[in-house]
């Protein structure tokens, strides 16, 4: 006899599930109803990856800590990885970069906020499983690339406005600097254990910007 529903599957593996995804709600009343649900379970997950980490996310421990049964989590996600990417989408609002005349101000900002996504319980707990499980999930590994790119977009923006209005030099690469003005804060608290003061956010900043002023 076919169990229903399947065996749950591991981050990293595809699971198969023969629901489809539910039809739009009829009635308002529905709509707020699977929107309260998904909000609860996106809610423990948050709570898992800061407590546990990845590793805690199945659907039978999601559905023991809200109530919401493995039948309706397969409704909304076809696996765990598609519900870890979700929740994970989340965690990090995406980068806002003020544009005012002061180019050093606006990229302080930024990484002192990019620092304190980064040093959070959450980060500091499933970003390492996180990138190892994007290296053989599928789904993890589109999340991730896309959760990236988005973030980096519009710090690219902004020092292109800042090469265009003569702020740093014309052949300066915007790609590489973002590179290095994120790669110091990620090194640290990945692979050093250690926090980043506001004091090194601005002297990372700093060295940056020095090597690409203009007539330096």
């Amino acid at each position: 006899m076919r169990r229903w529903p399947p065996d749950e599957p591991h981050v990293g593996q595809t699971a198969l599930c023969a629901c489809t995804v539910p039809a739009m709600a009829i009635t308002d009343r529905r709509d707020a109803r699977v929107e309260r649900t998904v909000a609860k379970v996106l809610d423990a997950v948050h709570r898992l990856l800061r407590a546990e980490g990845l590793g805690s996310v199945t659907f039978g421990r999601v559905s023991k800590e809200t109530g919401v049964s493995r039948t309706t989590l397969y409704r909304h996600w076809s696996s765990p990885s598609e519900l870890i990417s979700e929740a994970w989408a989340r965690v990090a609002p995406s980068n806002r970069v003020p544009h005012t005349d002061d180019l050093a101000d606006d990229l302080i900002g930024l990484f002192v906020g990019v620092r304190d996504v980064v040093e959070s319980s959450t980060m500091r707990r499933s970003l390492p499983a996180l990138l190892v499980a994007a290296q053989r999930d599928p789904v993890i590994s589109a999340v991730h690339a896309r959760f990236v790119q988005d973030r980096r977009a519009p710090i690219i923006e902004r020092l292109q406005v800042a090469i265009a209005d003569g702020q740093i030099s014309p052949d300066a690469d915007a790609e590489l600097l973002v590179d290095l003005l994120s790669g110091p804060i990620f090194y640290r608290q990945l692979l050093r254990r250690a926090r980043t003061s506001d004091a090194d956010v601005r002297a990372i900043v700093s060295s940056v910007l020095a090597s690409v002023r203009v007539g330096r």
